[in-house]
């Protein structure tokens, strides 16, 4: 019987809490700092793992600088999750412990012409990381859904996207702001993300404007009815994006 080759345990970094930042009243941004992020190999889009007491929980880097040894992480303090009751309760100096930077949603295949990102309060940093990864001359656009007390938080974190004020179901407006928008000409790169049923609605309005010369990227954050269903999810769009 053949043998299955062990994984090698993943690296635990140690870092602590050098900074907090809210960026509106549900919305955080914690910059966590230390030697072991100077050695770090990131690109735009990758996750870590926050590891709190028996605990690790995924997020993307907003911003990782390898020279000063610092990385940006943007928290959604919904307070049903145990890394939110920690982002909302961290302190500076606080000890903390992750394990990454891993491959989770990829950037851009060469230089588009436009970037279009949709998401909701989860995905603020997933697409400052994503499109600041891109030059300066590629045209950006797109949405983040935000409850109205956090409309502020986007661009208090200078993200270049619009800020759409959820008035019905999840992903209602993103997907009002999408039908009122003209995808620009030439070859673009979309990414959605957030919550899955939102995120799969978005992807099947984009597919029918069958818009050419495109990549597309989804990656669903979470989903209302729990984690399973954001699996499967995640497996039916692996087989679409192969069919």
């Amino acid at each position: 019987m053949e043998r299955r080759t062990r994984r090698p345990r993943p690296t635990v970094h140690s870092a602590t809490v050098h900074s907090i930042e809210d960026l509106s009243p549900n919305v955080r941004c914690i910059r966590i700092a230390g030697d072991d992020l100077k050695s770090i190999a990131w690109s735009a889009g990758q996750k870590v793992k926050i590891k709190v007491s028996d605990w690790l929980r995924s997020y993307t880097p907003a911003r990782i600088d390898t020279d000063h040894g610092w990385m940006d992480i943007v928290f959604h303090l919904h307070g049903n999750g145990a890394a939110s009751q920690w982002a909302a309760t961290a302190t500076v100096g606080e000890a903390i412990q992750f394990v990454g930077p891993t491959n989770s949603i990829p950037g851009a295949e060469g230089v588009p012409d436009w970037a279009l990102f949709l998401g909701d309060e989860t995905t603020i940093g997933l697409a400052a990381a994503l499109l600041e990864s891109l030059p300066e001359s590629v045209h950006k656009l797109g949405a983040i859904e935000v409850d109205a007390e956090d409309e502020g938080a986007v661009a208090a974190f200078g993200v270049p996207l619009s800020a759409t004020v959820r008035t019905g179901e999840h992903g209602q407006a993103l997907l009002t702001w999408l039908n009122n928008t003209t995808l620009p000409a030439g070859s673009g790169m979309i990414w959605v993300s957030g919550e899955a049923l939102s995120a799969r609605a978005l992807r099947e309005a984009l597919m029918e404007r069958n818009p050419p010369d495109i990549q597309f990227k989804l990656k669903a954050y979470w989903s209302s009815k729990g984690h399973a269903h954001r699996k499967a999810l995640e497996k039916e769009q692996a087989a679409a994006a192969k069919a």
